[in-house]
């Protein structure tokens, strides 16, 4: 069981490590039990290279990448994945959990040269990790004139939710439109990975819940912006914590409400077991594919 501070590391950003600044992103390291990593292939439980999940994923219309945050290995496959998902889908966007909806506008102007980083990133809220890990994503964009979306909600709006309920905040700029919380598989893992019982009726458990799917809701509707503003065939990878996409449930379960014909590839990221063996049961149905990465 995740611990409620683990959980709220990977679902919501709050990691306080130290972050080295660094241009690039880490090398990947050797495939293999005794390596850095493995990949399975859920559908076969066939051991699958980077160039095997390129393949496959670049055949969906939206590719979800569920991570752990804080991990090099992960991040690095990230990258050398979706370099690879772009090299066969040349016409794609990136997204992100972790840049939020109000630092669009100065995002498209670095993207396009107008502003420098400096000023992108200042009062823009950078996840700690941003330079180490999500900026060399941000730079492959913009060195490809490729769109980013700033998929997320402002992080003060989800505290909000998470303290006061919906209705105070509901009508603020950058809030999606609609937001459901209903009860069901998605609310029960909630309440597991935060220490409950899963049939817990706590108040305060049902605020965190709304704050969660509000985040969902809000990374699904600018995953849809972003089709929709596209040209057809555009498509996009997201990255997010692995809570949000594991299962096609949280913004993988709403982004296909909102379009149901949409094929979507997923992503899972554990880290400390590289046995493939391991992808069974409830891991083995939570995505296409799995990675299994070396601890940070």
């Amino acid at each position: 069981m995740l611990s409620r501070a683990r959980f709220l590391a990977l679902t919501c950003g709050l990691i306080l490590f130290l972050c080295a600044c660094r241009s690039g992103p880490a090398h990947v390291g050797p495939q293999g039990p005794q390596g850095d990593w493995v990949a399975v292939e859920t559908s076969s439980g066939r051991v699958a290279s980077l160039g095997d999940m390129a393949r496959t994923l670049a055949q969906c219309d939206v590719v979800f990448l569920g991570e752990e945050h804080d991990n090099d290995v992960a991040h690095a496959l990230q990258f050398e994945l979706t370099r690879r998902i772009l090299d066969l889908r040349p016409n794609a966007s990136l997204s992100f959990e972790m840049i939020e909806r109000d630092a669009q506008l100065k995002l498209d102007r670095y993207l396009a040269g107008e502003i420098d980083e400096d000023a992108y990133l200042s009062k823009t809220r950078p996840w700690p990790n941003y330079r180490r890990h999500y900026r060399p994503l941000v730079e492959l964009a913009r060195e490809g004139n490729l769109p980013v979306i700033a998929a997320n909600v402002p992080r003060p709006l989800a505290a909000r939710v998470s303290h006061e309920g919906l209705a105070p905040v509901a009508a603020e700029a950058f809030m999606p439109r609609s937001v459901i919380a209903p009860p069901g598989l998605y609310r029960m893992h909630f309440a597991k990975a935060m220490g409950k019982p899963e049939d817990s009726a706590e108040p305060g458990l049902d605020r965190w819940f709304l704050a969660q799917c509000v985040k969902d809701e809000a990374m699904a509707e600018s995953i849809e912006r972003g089709l929709c503003a596209a040209p057809a065939g555009r498509i996009v990878v997201h990255y997010c914590g692995y809570f949000h996409s594991d299962h096609r449930l949280g913004t993988v379960e709403r982004l296909a409400r909102r379009q149901p014909g949409l094929k979507i590839g997923v992503v899972t990221t554990r880290s400390g077991e590289r046995d493939p063996k391991r992808v069974e049961g409830e891991l083995a149905r939570a995505a296409d594919f799995v990675w299994l990465v070396r601890e940070q």
